[in-house]
């Protein structure tokens, strides 16, 4: 029973890094890129002087897609 529950955790734990492995990363010009649009969209927002509201924005933005 123990080598059932074992092996059956060993599969998952295997599992999982493999789905991990496999999810592309963005290349630094793509991240660049959108960061680039985030600045942008903040700056049509004038934000001015409200430095929390504009990182909070910059980080929702970076999230997004």
């Amino acid at each position: 029973m123990k080598f059932l529950i074992g092996a059956l955790v060993a599969v998952c734990a295997l599992s999982s890094v493999g789905v991990i492995a496999q999810t592309p990363k963005q290349s630094k010009s793509e991240l660049s890129a959108k960061r680039a649009e985030c600045l942008k969209q903040a700056r049509l927002r004038r934000f001015e002087r409200s430095f929390a509201a504009r990182n909070q924005f910059l980080r929702q933005c970076m999230a997004r897609s």
